[in-house]
């Protein structure tokens, strides 16, 4: 057992009595060989005796220090002999400089926490190397964010100057192409730049600023362009843009919820049928329709748009029901064969079964099951209790050949429990006692030799 080292402390009037010579000899040689002391030792002097020529500057030095801590990595040779940064110290430690800052950025010292979070982003990218790990990358994410939140803090100070705002926003355009971000790809540090801008900047300013980052537009960016020509009053760019991106979600859909909310239905309605004949039928932009033609109260749409949903939505029977609910009962049957067709033409099977069994269509159910070619074991597990007898035969004898199938390929003991639990289910449905029978007798013949597949049958009569 590796025993405990006990903490030794030096009595002070030892230290008082120490030659400041030999002590600062000491000192030097016991911090080359040992790297934590070396650098708390440097933490210390930084913090307690060293003075800046500015509040920055120690910032900046604080900063600095992070990245010296380091820790063995296991080299090619299998031992540990490479020194690499501590990469949680780092993150840990700059998640401390930014509780440092936050009463700074009470005071309205906007600059100084930008700067010092730069500083960061500056020597990240000088010192980043192969040693970051998957969890490296949550915990440098999740700092980012932070980074995210305090600068749009500090951004809407007003006691720093706009040119020294755009001083900052010049380096993080810059740092949104370093090679660590590239790389690793643990943050989008354009959205870093981006939240930045839009605080520190006038809409106009902030608008043109945004340009330059556009080349491709993508949908964030495509927000904010809209969100600042709102701003700006430019109500025919801004429906320009929202028409030459019609496949943009972020833009499109609250524009329709907008128009919608403020009572322009045939206008949100005209949009979203827009939306659609550019990107499809989303089941987003089919829930939008359904509830604007609602609020029209235009029924012939209303039934319309619930059908192109009991398509869309298949996790459940709701839209179908729903559908069901609003077509006069005179037009079901043949909504219901439209509908159905529609599912047999797309092969969804599951969906189409579930749909026979609940309009008791138990004809087309079984014709479904035995034609099917990848889901009929399942579908006869599920369906066959509520099939007419007429059907069971066949379908005992098809389930009881599938089984014997599984039972000759199975070896492991989890299979074993897996199987006796369907064989347990299967034979619960009336009329199934003699095929179960002749299957146990068979395994129990034929597989002697596997007491662990017996004992999960014992149970099964």
């Amino acid at each position: 057992m590796k025993r405990k080292e006990k903490a030794v402390s030096i009595p002070v009037e030892l230290l008082e009595q120490a030659p400041l010579d030999k002590l600062r000899k000491f000192i030097q040689k016991e911090a080359k060989r040992n790297a934590d002391f070396a650098c708390a030792l440097n933490d210390w002097l930084c913090e307690e005796v060293a003075t800046f020529p500015s509040l920055e500057e120690k910032f900046a030095n604080r900063v600095e220090r992070l990245f010296t801590r380091m820790e063995k990595k296991m080299g090619w040779n299998g031992k540990y002999n490479e020194y690499d940064i501590k990469w949680a110290a780092v993150t840990k430690g700059m998640g401390d400089v930014l509780d440092a800052l936050k009463p700074e950025l009470e005071k309205g010292n906007g600059r100084l926490v930008a700067r010092t979070i730069l500083k960061f982003i500056h020597t990240l990218q000088e010192k980043a190397d192969s040693t970051i790990d998957e969890d490296d990358y949550l915990e440098l994410s999740d700092l980012h964010e932070e980074f995210a939140e305090i600068l749009e803090d500090s951004a809407s100070s007003e006691s720093w100057s706009l040119e020294e705002k755009l001083e900052v926003l010049k380096e993080l355009r810059q740092a949104s192409h370093y090679s660590v971000y590239r790389e690793y790809r643990f943050y989008p540090m354009k959205s870093l730049c981006v939240d930045f801008m839009l605080t520190a900047l006038p809409p106009e300013q902030a608008y043109i600023e945004l340009q330059k980052l556009e080349p491709c537009a993508g949908g964030d960016l495509l927000r904010h362009r809209v969100n600042l020509l709102r701003k700006l009053g430019r109500e025919e760019e801004l429906q320009k843009t929202i028409l030459s991106n019609l496949r943009c979600d972020e833009i499109v859909f609250p524009e329709i919820e907008r128009l919608r909310d403020a009572g322009r239905l045939s206008e949100a309605r005209d949009l979203v049928n827009k939306q659609m004949w550019a990107g499809g039928r989303s089941e987003q932009s089919l829930k939008l329709l359904l509830d604007i033609v609602k609020r029209q109260d235009d029924t012939p749409a209303v039934i319309e748009t619930l059908y192109q949903l009991a398509l869309k939505i298949q996790q459940n029977l709701s839209y179908y029901q729903k559908l069901k609910k609003v077509v006069p009962s005179s037009d079901w049957a043949s909504m219901y064969e439209r509908l159905t067709g529609q599912l047999d033409q797309r092969r969804d099977e599951a969906y189409l079964a579930s749909i026979y069994a609940a309009e008791n269509d138990l004809d087309r159910l079984y014709q479904l099951i035995i034609q099917s070619r990848d889901n009929r074991f399942s579908f006869t597990m599920e369906y066959l209790p509520i099939l007419p007898e007429k059907y069971h035969p066949e379908l005992f004898q098809y389930g009881i050949a599938v089984m014997r199938d599984r039972v000759s390929k199975m070896n492991k003991s989890k299979e074993y429990a897996k199987f006796a639990k369907t064989l347990k289910k299967f034979s619960r449905f009336p009329g199934s006692t003699p095929y179960v029978t002749e299957l146990l007798t068979h395994i129990r013949t034929t597989y002697r030799r596997r007491p662990s597949l017996l004992a999960e049958l014992q149970d099964i009569h």
